[in-house]
């Protein structure tokens, strides 16, 4: 187990699997989850020689859960920490769902130190889409709805969230382990990081700016955020591959759970 200390004094807690000193993903999980939601890739993925970092976000899975803090600018400032503390260099960031937005705002605020390639996976952040457009509105009315329902019943709200993350049937038992990784961590921080979320401003100009080999990756049938967001999002990055999921929603990591780690680990060996 290995704890990273913030410069606030916010303790991380960072799963990390595989061989060092090889090719390096750094796996950012989405609100309201943990690096759990990663646990088939941080065991395929070493088998194929590639190396996982994969942390707990502030207040989520086991890392501190401070009153505040949520916001893309602390988040970013929390990967700058956990970079410099583990001394990553030329590594894979990889984010999925609400986290691009913490990804994007690290590669603008800390001109993505140590970053070799982007990978933003069903990006979901309204602060990644021009301002007043309609996909941004939509996106944001289904946030608050989240959060109203986080603050009134937040085990009903974490299983039909699951619910609608993913397009293919999975097991029952597979949908009440997911459905609970939502419930590990305070509802404070749940409501803090969909808060900021919400709040946050445009950033846009940042995707133009991204300078390194990037993807995004979309389901076609996600129903958390339409497929056309994810285009945009992407015709607003250079040089960008969009990667589609025909048999996906949101969850794509488990919908095409073996098409996503190829297409991990393409994106991952074709950087040089």
């Amino acid at each position: 187990m290995t704890l990273v200390p913030t410069d606030d004094g916010v303790s991380l807690y960072v799963h990390q699997s595989g061989p060092a000193g090889g090719r390096t993903v750094l796996l950012l999980h989405g609100w309201p989850l943990s690096h759990r939601m990663f646990d088939r890739q941080l065991a395929l993925l070493p088998e194929a020689g590639i190396r996982c970092v994969a942390p707990d976000l502030r207040g989520f899975g086991r890392s501190d859960a401070p009153a505040d803090g949520y916001g893309s600018d602390r988040l970013a400032d929390d990967l700058r920490d956990l970079i410099a503390a583990l001394g990553l260099e030329r590594f894979v960031l990889a984010a999925y769902s609400s986290s691009a937005a913490a990804a994007v705002r690290y590669m603008s605020r800390h001109a993505g130190s140590g970053v070799s390639g982007l990978v933003l996976i069903s990006p979901a952040a309204p602060a990644l889409l021009q301002p007043g457009a309609r996909a941004a509105e939509e996106a944001g009315g289904r946030l608050e709805r989240l959060i109203r329902q986080a603050r009134l019943d937040r085990p009903r709200m974490a299983a039909e969230f699951a619910q609608k993350l993913f397009y293919r049937y999975h097991s029952p038992e597979y949908m009440s382990w997911f459905s609970g990784l939502a419930m590990d961590s305070p509802l404070s921080a749940t409501l803090g990081l969909a808060r900021a979320l919400e709040l946050e401003p445009a950033s846009a100009a940042e995707l133009a700016r991204i300078a390194v080999p990037a993807a995004v990756f979309y389901g076609a049938h996600d129903r958390i955020v339409p497929p056309e967001t994810a285009q945009e999002l992407a015709a607003a990055i250079p040089g960008v591959q969009a990667v589609r999921f025909d048999k996906s929603g949101h969850g794509l990591f488990q919908d095409e759970a073996e098409r996503f780690q190829q297409e991990l680990e393409r994106f991952v060996r074709g950087l040089s």
